[in-house]
């Protein structure tokens, strides 16, 4: 009778075991905590096929999943998913094709359209293949009578943080590290090839002012771009409008063919703690800018694509 009830229980173990074993995902990174899994079910209760990727290591996860007949890509914690996609099976819209034809960044192609399932910041999101290169293409809709937006650069992901722990150590060590500057928030910027930057907001406290510092780490909390609100010439840290462009600036705008015939609307040097930075903004046509961050060597670090749609 005893080896009976130990049969038994056994039995229920491993029925208990497989039924764990099905919230995992098909193809499993180490080990995803339960409460990840939990929240993923409690909002998808039919969701099954979950895919896990890790994308600030063991705290936030990007998930794939399929619910009844649609499938959806979203970013989880223990608790909470956001950022929360359907794929969308139709292909492009229309009216979204037409509209970016008129722009002069039109000689890409549009795919993977996904529109916002809940809290998001933005109403679509896309992968654009331009100049032989993918971006995340997001874009608000197009309603009657009015205009629409979109931008497109390599990241995917911009996940807001307001502990410094997020970093690496190198980037906190050289924030901690600057006498009067504290820590404010942070983005973790997530490419499309799963590379990651960081942007970083401080504060320095000067002798009779406070100066709030935009800064960009890379992956391994390398400082590579500064920048400060401070406009005030000759200040130590300081910011004001270029007048002469970099000759290695002017080099890769002219050797960017969509950005033939633009103009500067924004030239502005930053000098911070005595890096500099540089940050331009051109404008292509009446519907087309391009955002360009370069740093102390003129490498660009950054280009951000945003057009007008209507």
């Amino acid at each position: 009778m005893k080896a009976h009830a130990l049969l038994i229980l056994l039995v229920l173990l491993i029925a208990g075991c497989n039924n764990l074993n099905d919230l995992r995902p098909i193809d499993p990174y180490p080990e995803i905590p339960e409460a990840t899994v939990k929240t993923v079910k409690d909002k998808f209760p039919k969701g099954e096929e979950l895919v896990f990727k890790p994308v600030l290591a063991d705290k936030i996860w990007e998930v794939k999943l399929k619910s009844d007949a649609d499938r959806y890509t979203s970013l989880v914690d223990y608790g909470k998913m956001w950022e929360t996609f359907k794929v969308s099976p139709n292909g492009i819209p229309s009216a979204l094709a037409e509209s970016l034809a008129k722009t002069a960044f039109k000689d890409g192609t549009l795919s993977a359209h996904s529109t916002a399932y809940f809290a998001t910041t933005t109403s679509n999101k896309l992968i654009y293949n331009y100049k032989g290169e993918n971006y995340s293409f997001e874009w608000t809709g197009l309603t009657s009578n009015s205009n629409s937006s979109a931008t497109f650069d390599r990241f995917v992901y911009r996940i807001t943080t307001y502990e410094i722990g997020d970093l690496p150590a190198a980037a906190r060590d050289t924030i901690q590290s600057r006498s009067g500057m504290t820590f404010v928030s942070g983005s973790i910027w997530v490419g499309l090839d799963e590379t990651k930057r960081y942007y970083v907001v401080a504060n320095q406290k000067n002798v009779d002012r406070t100066d709030r510092i935009s800064m960009i780490f890379d992956a391994s909390g390398k400082l590579q771009w500064s920048g400060t609100d401070n406009f005030k010439t000759g200040a130590p840290d300081s910011s004001w409008q270029l007048e002469i462009v970099p000759a290695e600036i002017e080099q890769y705008v002219a050797g960017a063919p969509e950005l033939a015939g633009s103009q500067y609307e924004l030239k502005r040097i930053h000098n911070v703690k005595g890096r500099l930075s540089y940050y331009f903004v051109l404008r292509v046509d009446s519907v087309s800018w391009c955002e360009l961050y370069f740093d102390q060597n003129f490498n660009m670090l950054h280009k951000k694509y945003s057009v007008r749609l209507n």
